[in-house]
């Protein structure tokens, strides 16, 4: 119970389905109204139990864990505010405080290690004494529960970050490394969409581009004794521009939307990153020092930041590392399940084994006949015979220089796009980067891609810091004389985000590497999220036929079927009407809804033109634009809901009770 809320079942020891609210709900972050998590919740977990051919009837035991906990009564009836009526002999729970521990054990009990020093760094963990957890460590060793070696708290229980009057509001005494982190990327200006929720992966990209603002810390200091210190924290925000101090709380200046990004913003990003990457080996370096483990394993955001992850297996006394793949909160849904398993039911607390894929949510291809869902959406599709032959079209379509959707059978768990929804392309055609940016992605051109190798090939392109990347999780060099060949993976830096494919992998996605292999005898593709920019990841089928038709993408493989693209030149757009209060007319109305979304004057025209029986050629022809420009320009108002194509089916998130009462718009 957090943002990213998520289920997992937990069967022997060992995870065998699990899956991210938002993926259901097809909301970002799975941050649905208060009044509708509950059912949700309910459905995701109904949901993991079908598809495991399993009643609720069926589990042994049941346990919840939240960051909202203020203690173990609240920890034991968590599992009431979802709603799940469990009897109280089914029922357990965390001891308190419990998220960061539910971190740590997500990472141990995946790991495979018998013995490991646990790391856990987020931007904040469970209530605790008047405050929250901050940063905190484990040392899990056999037939032992595990013993906290490290906690460190911060003064408030409030997180850093609300909106009020249009503004985001801190606190004065801003402390802890995820904290740093999340406060810098929010003034950078990267957040979700209507949230004030940190898109923190932005900010490790930008940092590439510049240089630290000076080689004095301006956040966070490493203490001698193996601590941290956030005392400059608040004032250097203030130094440097970012926030106004207003009472006794801070006021975000951040860079605006749509802001052009500067020298300064560059240089910031690569600032933080810089302290952050060092506060959190010295960290690592004092949890070494207390537990007098070489092994390690690490949950929390923090550890979604790959660079930081390469540099604790070269720069640290460890033998070996171990991340949980889904490192956010998503995660701790699993870890409780398995904290619960080896802690909480009588068995000895032995690890269990180690965690080779995260193809864990529910199955959605398996024994389905796609062709109708082609044909219900008018696309000539064709059915290969064997996932060999899926993966060679695949291939061959990626080699021709396409910019193919990738849908199998069971999503990854967690937020990297491991070969199951995926969007894949060559690697090294030049420009491909920048079209996959702008035309499918629609996001910031400075922002870099992944890169999925076979594994025994990986050492031949990369600086590896470990045999193998399997989750995405390292960020390597290129070596230089490889760097032309895969120059849409090589960020500015000349490193790349890997995940190493094994012959162990389940499904195709190792074969399609192959294929492209023998094709052009390069082993690797560019590997990006199946998503739109401000989407969750796609999870249906129905999600991601959607997506041909909102990006331009040439070609969808799911499952064993081969769908072909879109002609958006015959598409016949009509404008979705909306309204203000203070708007007298429809056309004003599109105007500020076309100026929110950032849609320039000729996207305002293009609209106007959309009544759902001109297509797209006769538009472009009306408003004096080449027909891919007015495309592009379609794709992005119908990503704002702005337009939709007329005759098409529309995907539709889940229904939800409504609220009974709607709050006061005008309230304070």
């Amino acid at each position: 119970m957090s943002h990213d809320s998520s289920a997992c079942l937990v069967e022997n020891g060992e995870i065998r389905a699990a899956l991210a609210l938002e993926r259901g709900t097809r909301v970002k972050r799975g941050t649905v109204p208060p009044h509708t998590y509950a059912a949700a919740m309910a459905d995701l977990t109904g949901e993991l139990l079908r598809h495991a051919g399993l009643t609720s009837a069926d589990v042994d035991y049941w346990i919840t864990t939240s960051t909202e906990s203020r203690d173990d009564e609240d920890e034991a009836g968590l599992s009431r505010v979802l709603g799940l009526l469990v009897p109280p002999e089914r029922a357990l729970h965390l001891p308190h405080p419990g998220h960061h521990l539910a971190h740590a054990a997500s990472a141990f009990y995946s790991s495979g290690f018998g013995e490991a020093a646990a790391l856990v760094i987020d931007a904040y963990g469970s209530l605790l004494g008047g405050g929250r957890e901050r940063e905190s460590a484990f040392h899990f060793r056999p037939g032992e529960t595990p013993e906290c070696v490290l906690r460190t708290t911060r003064d408030s229980e409030r997180a850093a970050g609300h909106r009020r009057d249009g503004e985001i509001w801190l606190p004065l005494d801003l402390s802890g490394v995820g904290e740093v982190y999340r406060v810098v990327t929010l003034a950078l200006g990267f957040h979700e969409a209507g949230t004030i929720y940190d898109d923190a992966g932005k900010t490790m990209g930008l940092a590439s581009y510049g240089k630290r603002l000076t080689s004095e810390n301006l956040f966070i200091d490493l203490l001698p004794d193996g601590g941290l210190s956030f005392g400059r924290f608040a004032g250097s925000l203030q130094e440097l521009g970012v926030a106004v101090r207003e009472g006794e709380e801070l006021r975000l200046v951040p860079r605006p939307p749509r802001g052009a990004f500067t020298r300064f913003h560059h240089d910031l990003a690569a600032q933080v990153q810089a302290e952050f990457e060092d506060a959190c080996l010295h960290l690592t370096r004092e949890v070494l020092r207390r537990t007098g483990s070489r092994s390690l394993v690490a949950a929390g955001g923090c550890f979604l930041n790959s660079m930081l992850n390469t540099r604790l297996l070269r720069e640290t006394e460890i033998d070996r590392l171990f991340v949980f793949p889904a490192a956010t909160d998503d995660g701790n849904a699993a870890g409780a399940a398995l904290y619960a398993y080896h802690n909480l039911t009588g068995r000895p607390a032995e690890p269990g084994p180690a965690l080779r894929h995260v193809y864990l949510g529910p199955s959605r291809t398996a024994g389905r006949d796609l062709r109708p869902l082609a044909e219900r959406w008018g696309l000539p599709a064709r059915r290969h015979e064997s996932p060999a032959r899926i993966a060679e079209a695949a291939a061959a379509a990626i080699a021709r220089g396409e910019i193919v959707g990738w849908f199998q059978d069971r999503a990854e768990f967690g937020p990297r796009s491991l070969g199951a929804r995926s969007i894949l392309c060559h690697p090294g055609i030049p420009s491909m980067k920048d079209r996959l940016n702008a035309r499918v992605k629609f996001r910031e051109g400075f922002r870099p891609f992944a890169g999925s190798v076979l594994v025994e090939q990986a050492h031949k392109w990369f600086d590896m810091p470990a045999d193998e990347s399997p989750f995405m999780l390292l960020v390597c060099p290129v070596l230089p004389d490889r760097q032309d060949e895969i120059s849409e993976i090589t960020h500015i830096d000349g490193t790349c985000r890997i995940q190493t494919v094994g012959e162990d992998t389940p499904g195709p996605f190792r074969a399609l590497l192959e294929a492209f292999e023998r094709e052009t005898g390069l082993p690797l593709v560019l590997n990006t999220s199946f998503n739109l920019r401000g989407m969750p990841i796609v999870e249906r089928p129905e999600e991601a036929v959607d997506c041909l038709y909102g990006a331009r993408l040439d070609r969808l493989f799911i499952g064993d079927l081969e769908i072909e693209p879109v002609d958006f030149a015959g598409l016949r757009p009509e404008r979705v009407e909306t309204s203000f209060q203070w708007s007298a007319s429809r056309t004003a109305s599109r105007t500020m809804s076309a100026a929110r979304a950032g849609i320039p004057a000729e996207g305002l025209a293009v609209l106007e033109l959309c009544d759902g029986a001109r297509t797209m050629r006769d538009i472009a022809a009306g408003a004096g634009l080449e027909v891919d420009a007015a495309v592009d320009l379609a794709l992005d108002m119908r990503r704002h809901g702005l337009l939709r194509w007329a005759g098409v089916p529309v995907v539709t998130p889940p229904r939800y009770p409504l609220a009974q009462y709607l709050p006061d718009s005008h309230a304070d």
